[in-house]
Parts: C-alpha cells; sequence; structure tokens
C-alpha cells in the first residue's frame, strides 16, 4: 500500500537520521511522524518529533536503527471500526496506559493482520464524532427496525423506534424483545438507560432529520407485494417532513416502488419536491437473522439516490455505522441488490434441493452426493441441501424479484426455484409415510417429535416465519398424527400459537419413546450428546436427519432404527 502523500513509512534497520531527514523533507499530510513497518507492512512502532527532541535532550546518537529509538506497540485500531468507536478503543488504551489522552494526535488503523491501512487525525475524529449525532426515527420495529434502531442508538445517534403496534412497543421499553439476536438486549437496555433509543407508535413533536422505512411487505398467494403498511407510513412521513431531511427504504419492495409510488406520496403530502426540498434514497437490509449486530456494522451498506445529493446525505449516516458504503446509480439498482442478493440464494438452494429430489428415485444420501462433487474441484462449489428454505426474506424476494415482469424468463427462473424448495419442504413427510408403510404402521397411530422449530438452527434464531418444521407439524396434524415439538430457542409460548394442539416435547423422552424423529434444522443444541443411546430405547423408529448432522454409518450399528436424509432412507 502506497502512502506516499500521507505519511513517512520506515523499515526498523532504517537509520533514525534518514527518517528524521525524510520526515523534514518529505510534503506528507501527517507532517513530524513516521511509521515503522516490517518487510509484510506490519505496525512495528513510532517514532514523531516529540520522540526526536527527546534523543537530542539525552544527547543520543542519530546513526542507530530507527527500531531502537521508535515507540514500539502503538496505539492502533482495527478498520473495521465507525469513528465513535475508534474514539472509545484509543480513550480504553490510553487509559490503560496511563497516558495523557491530550497528547495523542494521530490513530494509526490497521486490518485484522496488523497491517497499515490508515492514519487518522485524533482532533478530528474528535470534531467529527460531536458533529455527528443525527435524529433518526425507525419506522417498523420487527427484526429489521429493531437490529439498525439499537445499532444506530448505540453509536450516540438519537433514535426513536416507531411501530404501530402498542403490545410490541410496551414490551421494547420494558427490554422484552421479541426477536432473538445475541448482544441485542443488551444494547437495547444501555441505549434506553442512555436516552439515545425511545420506543413509540407515533412521533409528535420529535425533532427528526433521517426517516428509515423498515416495515414488512409480505406477499399473497399470487406473489405480489403487500405495500398497505408502507404506503402508510409514507404518509405518516409526508405529513411532518421538512426541508433538508433524508427518506430512506430499507424494507424489500419491487423494483420502482421507491420512485413511483413513495416518491408520489411523499411529494402528495408534503407539499415539497424530492431531490430538491428533501432527500430520497434507498438502502437494501442485509443481514442474516443471529449475526445482525455483526453484520450491520461489517456488510458494506449499499445506498441508492434519486440524485447524487441524496446518495450523499444517505451515506453521511451509513457511514458512521460502517466504513463500507457504496454508492449504486439509482434507487432501482439499490432495490435490485437486496432481490439479487436473496434470489440468486434461494436458487442456488434449490438446485441442491433438486439433487436431493432426483436421487430420492435411486435412494443416494444428496449430502455424501453433493460433497463427492465438490471434493477437490475448483469450479462451482455446490450448495448442501434442507428440509425446504424458509425464513421471512427468502420464500418472499424471488417472488418480488420476478415481480416485474412475471412471463419474462428471469421470472420464471426465480418462481421455478422456489417451487423446488417448497418441494423439498414436504420432503421429510414423504420419508415419513413411505418409513411408516414399510413398517406396516397406521399414520395416524404414529407419535411423530419434530426437533427444531426456528426456519434456521445456526445462526441461531427464534423466527418462525417461513418454519417448514411448523409447516410438516400441520400437515401431520391434518393426518390425525400425535406430534410434539422441540427447540432449544424457541420457547413453547413463542411456537405455540402457530401450533395449538401441539405439546412441547423433550429430548430425554421423545427421543427414546416417538416412533419418528424429524431434525428439521440444524442448532447443534437440539441434539444431545448422548443422541444415540437415547433413540436405541422404546420400539423401533426412524430418524430423519434434515441436515446431515449425525454420523450415517453409526445407525448401521443400531437394529431398531432406520437413518433417512434427503434423499436416502436405510433399507432396515
Amino acid at each position: 500500500m502506497n502512502f506516499k502523500n500521507t505519511v513517512v513509512v520506515a523499515y526498523p534497520t532504517t537509520s533514525t537520521m534518514k527518517v528524521v531527514k525524510e520526515m523534514a523533507e518529505s510534503k506528507v499530510y501527517f507532517k513530524g511522524l513516521a511509521i515503522i513497518l516490517d518487510e509484510s507492512s506490519k505496525v512495528k512502532g513510532v517514532f514523531n518529533d516529540g520522540d526526536l527532541i527527546r534523543l537530542i535532550g539525552q544527547g543520543k546518537s542519530l546513526d542507530e536503527p530507527i527500531a531502537k529509538v521508535m515507540t514500539p506497540n502503538p496505539i492502533v485500531v482495527q478498520q473495521h471500526l465507525s469513528n465513535i468507536e475508534i474514539i472509545a478503543e484509543v480513550q480504553q488504551q490510553l487509559l490503560k496506559r496511563e497516558a495523557d489522552v491530550d497528547a495523542l494526535r494521530d490513530v494509526i488503523v490497521v486490518d485484522q493482520e496488523g497491517k497499515l491501512q490508515n492514519v487518522l487525525s485524533y482532533v478530528s475524529l474528535m470534531s467529527s464524532a460531536r458533529d455527528a449525532r443525527k435524529n433518526v426515527a425507525v419506522y417498523g420495529q420487527g427484526f429489521v427496525g429493531i437490529t439498525l434502531s439499537a445499532a444506530l442508538a448505540n453509536l450516540g445517534h438519537k433514535v426513536y423506534g416507531v411501530d404501530i403496534q402498542e403490545a410490541i412497543i410496551r414490551k421494547l421499553k420494558d427490554n422484552d424483545i421479541h426477536v432473538f439476536e445475541p448482544r441485542l438486549n443488551d444494547i437495547v437496555l444501555a441505549t434506553q438507560e442512555a436516552g439515545s433509543l425511545e420506543f413509540t407508535t407515533g412521533l409528535e413533536q420529535e425533532k427528526v432529520d433521517y426517516y428509515i422505512v423498515a416495515v414488512g411487505t409480505p406477499v399473497n398467494g399470487k406473489g405480489n407485494a403487500n405495500l398497505e403498511a408502507l404506503n402508510a407510513v409514507t404518509r405518516s412521513i409526508g405529513n411532518r417532513l421538512k426541508r433538508g431531511d433524508v427518506v430512506m427504504l430499507r424494507s424489500t419492495v419491487p423494483v420502482g416502488t421507491t420512485r413511483n409510488v413513495v416518491r408520489e406520496i411523499l411529494e402528495e403530502t408534503s407539499g415539497m419536491e424530492a431531490a430538491i426540498d428533501f432527500h430520497l434514497a434507498f438502502a437494501p437490509e442485509r443481514t442474516a437473522e443471529g449475526r445482525a449486530m455483526e453484520e450491520l456494522r461489517n456488510l458494506p451498506q449499499i445506498v441508492g439516490g434519486l440524485s447524487s445529493l441524496c446518495a450523499k446525505r444517505s451515506m453521511e449516516l451509513w457511514s458512521s455505522l460502517t466504513d463500507s458504503v457504496i454508492q449504486v446509480d439509482s434507487l432501482e439498482a439499490a432495490e435490485l441488490v437486496k432481490l439479487i442478493n436473496n434470489s440468486f440464494r434461494d436458487l442456488s438452494f434449490a438446485f441442491a434441493n433438486s439433487v436431493a429430489l432426483l436421487g430420492d428415485r435411486f435412494n443416494i444420501n444428496a449430502f455424501k452426493l453433493i460433497n463427492a462433487a465438490n471434493e477437490g474441484y475448483p469450479r462451482n462449489r455446490i450448495p448442501l441441501p434442507s428440509p425446504g428454505v424458509g425464513g421471512y426474506c427468502l420464500t418472499k424476494d424471488p417472488f418480488l424479484f420476478a415481480s416485474v415482469d412475471k412471463n419474462s424468463g428471469h421470472a420464471k427462473l426465480a418462481v421455478n426455484g422456489r417451487m423446488v424448495n417448497e418441494e423439498a419442504q414436504s420432503y421429510a413427510l414423504k420419508q415419513v409415510k413411505r418409513y411408516l408403510k414399510r413398517k406396516g404402521k397406521q399414520i395416524d397411530d404414529a407419535r411423530i417429535f419434530i426437533v427444531g422449530l426456528a426456519f434456521k438452527g445456526w445462526p441461531e434464531t427464534n423466527d418462525l416465519r417461513g418454519s417448514s418444521s411448523i409447516f410438516i407439524a400441520q400437515e401431520l396434524q391434518k393426518l390425525g398424527v400425535k406430534v410434539v415439538c422441540y427447540d432449544n430457542v424457541v420457547h413453547y409460548d413463542d411456537w405455540k400459537a402457530f401450533l395449538p394442539n401441539v405439546q412441547p416435547g423433550t429430548l430425554e423422552a421423545d427421543l427414546s419413546e416417538s416412533d419418528v424423529v424429524l431434525i428439521m434444522n440444524n442448532h447443534p443444541k437440539n441434539i444431545p450428546s448422548n443422541f444415540l443411546s437415547l433413540i436405541r430405547r422404546g420400539s423401533e423408529k426412524m430418524v430423519f436427519d434434515g441436515w446431515s448432522q449425525l454420523d450415517m454409518d453409526a445407525f448401521k450399528l443400531i437394529d431398531n432404527v432406520s437413518y433417512a436424509t434427503m434423499g436416502y432412507l436405510s433399507e432396515a
């Protein structure tokens, strides 16, 4: 990396005199500072004009290598931190070293390997931090809204989390968070106590400069988005919009919605013109449940504006959250980013599941098949299958991607991928029927234990939207099956509304007593260490290992247990 115009860099063996001379003659931005790097650009120390005065005062020679007179182990910060986080980190390091914060001029930024990436002025950082506080309203306090509200408030912004559901707002005020996300409870509690985060069912006189819309946009049976909540929130914002405000959509929408729907509502209700009187942008949400607080800081934020100034004003907020903010050419490009990310993921999973569904005809374990195809092959790694692809985003975004022109090839491709994943969702039921028929058991006499109810197990979440497990349980109930369920993360109170006639089970009892065990997500704690011992007990049974977490060969030693997974059912 070239720092020719930024700061003087030197190697440990360079003579002190040579470094001093370069500091005096070089026209760099950070004058009076030299950073000592090893051959791989890792920071080993610093030398500044204060060190030079100290050496001269001590009468020491300047012919020594700079490594002998530099300050080793200088204060450094990681490049992924926001400006406010950098200040907090620097102050913490200074406190540990009992150093004077007023004496610090420059901050060295490194990557995870300790390689020099940048140099920042500490004075400028402090100045920007004082000016960086924004007044933000986040509409919609579901998974997207609550995590974003907490992350922004944690950076010092004044954030109002808005949701029309009074029950949700009451819970949030009591720090009773309705989504499972590591660190979220602590951050919400701390930011509420600090006054940087407030929850409300509606804004009145609160000062707001940035409006972020994160309400749900569900699709109906025909794949069309329901924009009622989005339209209502947009009207509410338009009625209180003032000149210079920034409105950003975070909700996933059909392409063209920001320009053709949201813009018109805002202009009509406010009496102002977008990109002239106020700013309009789209910034897609792309975090994974279970990693949201981490990914909000580390993932690049995408911004598309109605104008370049709209994008720039939006980027001022996002740059406080992450160092990587990418501007795309238009509102439509930003809307498409989320749709193509999720549609591609869903389609790639659909191919893996199509392999499993094809393998079923030949009783082939799809996990072993795909792993064999991937082994040592450098191109186009195939993902692994699953008993359905659930969640809120992947089950609807392909339909939004296809909604622009439903008769086009790209639309049919996305929709067909969805159809394959919905077929895979029913595969566990197919294996249940096949096994019970083989054993001569009536399905309505069977006891079936479903393990893992959240739509995914890892990163862990309590989200039941689009859950294959819920679907299978409901289908089994229709057939008169005795169904019990267990999930290490999701509490009974959270899933009983989806399955009102299903009782919660326990691993200790129901792994032994059930006729069929369906392992439907990949949370490691859903499988106890004594799993094989437990399933040996009781009558014969089938274990459906939907995510191939168990050792298939171990079941060959158990006479009364059949093993099943995607594409395969043992002959036992």
